[in-house]
């Protein structure tokens, strides 16, 4: 064994128990995300006792490449069938949605004073696919690792609250089955939450709520693919297009893995356990990847954000389920 991985073997088997607890968790409470979980197990240990300097190298490697290989067995999720299942008005409503919800974000943070890169890391997170979304999309920010975090937590908080929110407010105006699950799958960030959301409603509203959230993540490809052009542009304006953008590669290779494992994923028939064991794969890299993430955030850094992006970040969960649920209700979905 070379020394290279001896080096981070300690760390990764610290990772590793911090990340097996997040799931342990989620799987006796599934309305959690484990993700989140990731995130602050790695700051509460980091930040209340001390995260050993053994583990250095390991945080390096999971907060980068098991990440990153996580995003790419994400494209397991991406169906054809899914999208058909929507047709084209579900797609063109779904593309609104999410447009409406980055771009509104983006301006909200702005009318609040905030810096970009934390409104477009929120808008993202709001728009795709929760945690995984801005996990996905930070390296190709500006965004530090407390903004990322305190994103992550607040795209966290508000989507268990639709959990609980949306369910009352459906009844209140007696939507069907149908309806409410593509308001679900519309309004609510991360998959999991979408899931724990449909559940309270009944058992038919989760397919809806799930075929519309899956044709939201088959969007994190370009997403991802447009914010690395502009990272590009952005070392170039700073001089340091000859070194720094030199090394980042016009499309980053875990949207290619993203992409070839989608391409696979629909053209191949993938065994349903396999294809079970993929997405559980993705949750758990990424989720190392994430503890590691928390691991590098302190207090103090989180503090000095200060509380405007949550009034920010509420108010703008607020306006994207009024504008999803007019817009699942104006297609018919």
């Amino acid at each position: 064994m070379s020394k290279s991985v001896l080096n981070k073997f300690p760390g990764l088997a610290l990772i590793g128990a911090l990340t097996g607890i997040a799931f342990l968790i989620n799987s006796f409470q599934p309305a959690i995300s484990p993700l989140a979980l990731c995130v602050a197990l790695g700051f509460i240990v980091a930040n209340f006792t001390v995260w050993p300097d053994w583990a250095a190298p390991a945080n390096n490697f999971a907060s980068k490449r098991l990440l990153r290989i996580g995003i790419a067995l994400l494209g397991a999720q991406v169906s054809i069938a899914s999208l058909r299942a929507i047709g084209l008005k579900g797609l063109l409503t779904v593309l609104v949605v999410v447009i409406f919800t980055i771009f509104g974000i983006l301006l909200l943070s702005k009318l609040f004073g905030m810096t970009g890169d934390l409104g477009l890391l929120i808008g993202i997170g709001f728009g795709i696919c929760g945690a995984t979304a801005v996990a996905a999309i930070r390296p190709q920010t500006r965004a530090t690792e407390e903004e990322t975090s305190y994103a992550i937590a607040l795209i966290s908080l508000c989507g268990t609250l639709s959990i609980v929110v949306l369910p009352f407010l459906g009844h209140l105006m007696h939507l069907s089955d149908r309806t409410f699950g593509a308001w679900a799958g519309a309004a609510v960030h991360d998959v999991g939450q979408v899931v724990a959301t449909a559940s309270v409603w009944s058992p038919a509203a989760i397919s809806a709520a799930i075929v519309i959230k899956l044709s939201r993540v088959c969007l994190l490809a370009p997403i991802v693919l447009t914010l690395s052009f502009r990272h590009r542009k952005y070392l170039k304006s700073q001089g340091k297009s000859e070194n720094a953008s030199a090394r980042i590669p016009f499309i980053p290779f875990f949207v290619l893995g993203f992409i070839a494992v989608a391409i696979l994923q629909n053209v191949l028939t993938v065994p349903t356990h396999v294809h079970d064991d993929l997405v559980l794969a993705s949750k758990i890299l990424i989720g190392a990847g994430l503890v590691a993430l928390g691991s590098g955030v302190r207090w103090k850094s989180i503090r000095s954000i200060g509380p405007r992006p949550l009034f920010m970040g509420m108010i703008a969960w607020v306006i994207v389920a009024g504008v999803s649920l007019a817009a699942v209700r104006i297609s018919g979905m």
